[in-house]
């Protein structure tokens, strides 16, 4: 032990405990990126929408849940089921009435259309909420917590169930994918829509299936949010960020269990970073990750395939334009 805490002071640690609690911090908060990097990995790996409206249907979900409790009078469990339903109605108008129609007149900049189009999402969203329901933050109260204490290292049963719950989606959405005939639709459509649609798959069907679901998952790390800390316009924001992060380093058409260890690493990195620097400087730790990721994988792969494009016969390279529905 007093190796350890020599060594610990030798990296300007205080004590092993302040490890141990930032590690534990780092796991629940991991737990919450990895349900939004599943919920984010799943609508861009499906159906090649880049949903920056994400965020947006976080924040609502989270308001929805706490006027029903501190406005309408609810109790936190129906609260919660409205917060979700309001999610999965908002992400599936998304794909059915702005993203589709935009898709369908863009053509071959469906991609780029689809961006733009979110983007006008977020500035609507971020108008729409402080005008309905005021810039104050708002509690999402009710849940049965309790604190725990286990050699100095605290946590509670919110926290606990967060855990439980981001495993129990990672593992459970891994396994539908795999083993259910749904499942394999949602996985040849993200493959090749065309080929999939040629076989009888409907596709715009499983488009709206993996926009319902993907808010579901997103809408559950928001209510966890709201109960954690609290209900503020802004709190779309930094979820997109993280979701982005966590599924572009997982890679979008990852499978989901792969995708939420990469959230867990996220949370534990940031976390942890908060034993050398600020509170608000982790968040560049995390940036700082993707920056690596993109030095070290992602761009000696795409200058290899340059590469390999340029030392081909000009007759020989034919763009290949995958279209989205």
């Amino acid at each position: 032990m007093a190796l350890s805490l020599t060594t610990a002071s030798f990296l300007g640690i205080d004590s092993v405990r302040e490890v141990l609690q930032a590690a534990v911090t780092g796991v629940v908060n991991g737990a919450g990126y990895a349900l939004l990097g599943i919920g984010f990995a799943l609508i861009l790996g499906v159906t090649g929408r880049f949903h920056l409206a994400f965020g947006t249907t976080y924040t609502f979900t989270a308001y929805i849940a706490a006027v029903g409790v501190g406005s309408w009078g609810l109790a936190l469990l129906p609260a919660l089921i409205v917060g979700l339903a309001a999610s999965v109605v908002l992400g599936v108008a998304c794909e059915a009435l702005v993203y589709r129609p935009v898709a369908a007149r863009a053509g071959e900049t469906a991609a780029l259309s689809v961006f733009v189009a979110s983007l006008g999402l977020v500035i609507a969203g971020g108008n729409f909420i402080p005008k309905a329901w005021g810039n104050d933050t708002r509690p999402l109260d009710g849940f049965p917590d309790h604190v725990y204490r286990v050699h100095d290292v605290v946590f509670t049963r919110l926290d606990v169930t967060l855990v439980v719950v981001a495993a129990f989606i990672a593992a459970g959405l891994t396994v539908a994918l795999d083993r259910s005939i749904l499942g394999q639709q949602v996985k040849a459509v993200s493959a090749n829509p065309e080929m999939a649609a040629v076989i009888g798959v409907n596709v715009r069907r499983i488009f709206l299936l993996v926009f319902a679901i993907a808010s579901v998952i997103g809408g559950l790390a928001a209510l966890f949010a709201g109960m954690r800390f609290a209900v503020r316009p802004s709190m779309g924001d930094t979820s997109v960020f993280y979701a982005f992060v966590v599924a572009f380093v997982a890679g979008a058409s990852r499978a989901p269990w792969r995708v939420g260890l990469v959230g867990l690493l996220i949370g534990l990195i940031e976390s942890l970073s908060t034993l050398w620097v600020t509170q608000s400087q982790s968040s560049l730790v995390v940036f700082g990750v993707l920056l690596v990721w993109l030095t070290y994988r992602v761009l000696p792969a795409a200058v290899r395939q340059l590469s390999g494009a340029l030392a081909q016969p000009a007759s020989r390279i034919q763009p290949q334009v995958r279209s989205r529905p």
